[in-house]
């Protein structure tokens, strides 16, 4: 997927020459990947499919995927972080999962504009989140250190790993702003776990 992502960015750099033209391959581009002018727009629900098919691949709920956007990018795919994180999924291009990410798959890292790319990002997002979930599955409340994880790094969260594996970790999470973090996507992914079960669609009203 990176390669030819990569191919299609290449080519339309070098072939044209025009605003015009630039704007015509970017929206094939869009439309190639089976969402509407999916750059130019935040509408939510056109973000579904590449949702469905990120968190297929890599075991994860999608509904815990939705809850993680919406708290880094408010589905913005142009998001952009105070210490550089982009997209939908707030990304790190450096010391983070896009580097992570490029290892695991003997990649080299992409260049940060590719990474505004709504399906690279979720991509890259959504398998640092489950590599995050792996580690942390003995744990009763795994989804609450991977949330930790996914937001203060693996060295910045050992202080409130708890020796239980049964443990409470919200509570014991001392940094102010990835306490409110976890706090949140858990209280949206909750809202979402119980609109599925009553087959509503309100938890990102």
């Amino acid at each position: 997927m990176y390669t030819k992502l990569v191919r299609r960015r290449a080519s339309a750099r070098w072939l044209l020459p025009s605003a015009f033209l630039v704007f015509s391959a970017v929206l094939s581009l869009t439309l190639s990947y089976r969402h509407p002018l999916s750059f130019f727009t935040r509408s939510r629900p056109s973000y579904d499919s590449m949702i469905e098919d990120a968190a297929e691949r890599h075991c994860v709920d999608p509904a815990l995927i939705k809850a993680v956007i919406w708290r880094e990018s408010r589905f913005d795919p142009n998001a952009r972080g105070a210490k550089g994180e982009v997209g939908l999924m707030q990304i790190r291009p450096r010391n983070g999962a896009v580097e992570d990410w490029a290892v695991a798959y003997g990649l080299e890292s992409p260049k940060v504009g590719l990474l505004f790319n709504p399906e690279l990002n979720l991509e890259i997002g959504t398998w640092y989140l489950a590599r995050a979930l792996r580690k942390w599955r003995g744990y009763k409340h795994s989804v609450e250190l991977a949330l930790s994880e996914y937001n203060a790094g693996a060295m910045g969260m050992t202080a409130w790993i708890p020796e239980d594996p049964d443990g409470e970790v919200a509570d014991r999470i001392t940094i102010t702003s990835t306490r409110r973090y976890v706090r949140s996507i858990m209280d949206r992914y909750e809202r979402c776990l119980e609109a599925r079960v009553e087959k509503k669609r309100k938890c990102y009203e």
